[in-house]
């Protein structure tokens, strides 16, 4: 029994042995702190590696707002007859086909017109009659009854508005339409908009005049520029999200655009140019402020910075560095300490011993 006691004791003592130097073995590596002569601490020591230093340089950062929509030509119509104010008729001539280019006031479609033009022809000759042998009433009478027939005889031509592109005709030779019925849809194709929604929030950040990148989905890699020139004075609610809606306007235009191709757009909110710039993940926020990692003497120095705008991949430096210093890209170290609590720039000034 007293044999039995003592295995057992010796097999506790092993377990606690072996924990002891597995914990040993297995704890993250320690700060190592420094302290001045005076008392006062200044730091701590630890590895980093040496391919995450990089070089500061200067560029340029934009801060934006994203957004996506669809273009649209600045000008577009969807005619009918009712426009001309007639109330339709059979269709007689189709004058255009769809991709042809137009001038303004160009016939496009004609209805049957005999009994309107015989009206008109019946009004002309009484008015000329009058000029010859009537009053100046009745003379002002027949060019007034002239001119209503001429209206009624020329609204049963469809004209183009302005000048543009047929994209798409909507009825056929022989069909009978009503005057709202869409006979031609007409665009002005050297002017695209793209109309876009964003965020009530986001649209505080957004002002006509701002420059625009804009991308379209069937023509990658190819940015094309353009402004805001409208934010909306309301707001829409749709599934709970508030939106307002904003219109850009591109500054050029591609033989390949069409009306409905949808498209990304980055609008430039704010941007800073040949600016010190550094990678986000070289600076960390702490009860300090903002810090980099600094390379100096093969140790890594943490120097507070002053920082400037962001586009989520670098951010700009104002104070603290120069161009060419040297500076950890990722300083995951400092935020990784065992002494989490006093947070990444905590106390002191911690210096990091470089490979």
């Amino acid at each position: 029994m007293k044999k039995k006691k003592l295995f057992i004791w010796l097999f506790i003592l092993i377990l606690i042995g072996g924990g002891i130097y597995l914990g040993r073995n297995h704890l993250p590596i320690p700060f190592i702190e420094n302290t001045s002569k005076s008392g006062e601490e200044v730091g701590f020591t630890q590895e980093v590696d040496l391919d995450s230093v990089i070089e500061v340089s200067r560029g340029s950062i934009k801060k934006t707002v994203s957004t996506s929509g669809y273009i649209k030509p600045e000008n577009e119509v969807y005619l009918s007859f009712a426009t001309t104010g007639t109330a339709g008729g059979t269709v007689e001539n189709i004058l255009v086909k769809a991709g042809d280019m137009v001038e303004k006031g160009q016939e496009l479609v004609k209805l049957e017109d005999k009994q309107e033009r015989l009206n008109y022809l019946s009004a002309k000759n009484e008015y000329e009659l009058a000029k010859i042998s009537g009053s100046s009433t009745q003379i002002e009478e027949r060019r007034l009854t002239m001119e209503v027939a001429l209206d009624k005889y020329e609204s049963k031509t469809l004209k183009a508005p302005f000048s543009g592109k047929i994209v798409d005709i909507f009825v056929e030779e022989g069909d009978f339409i009503e005057g709202s019925h869409d006979v031609v849809y007409l665009i002005d194709d050297s002017l695209y908009e793209v109309e876009v929604s964003i965020s009530e929030v986001d649209c505080l950040r957004v002002e006509v005049g701002q420059e625009v990148e804009i991308e379209l989905d069937i023509l990658k890699e190819q940015i094309f520029s353009g402004k805001v020139v409208e934010v909306a004075e309301y707001a829409r609610t749709e599934s709970g999200i508030v939106t307002v809606p904003v219109t850009l306007r591109m500054d050029e235009v591609s033989p390949y655009f069409k009306p409905g191709f949808s498209a990304t757009a980055e609008i430039i909110v704010d941007s800073v140019e040949d600016a010190l710039i550094v990678p986000v993940t070289a600076v960390s926020e702490g009860n300090r402020g903002s810090m980099v990692l600094k390379a100096e003497d093969n140790k890594g120095v943490p120097v507070p910075v002053k920082t400037g705008i962001s586009d989520g991949f670098y951010r700009e430096i104002i104070e603290g560095l120069q161009e060419g210093d040297q500076i950890v890209v990722n300083n995951y170290q400092m935020n990784s300490s065992t002494d989490s609590q006093r947070g990444a720039f905590g106390g002191g000034s911690p210096m990091l011993r470089m490979r």
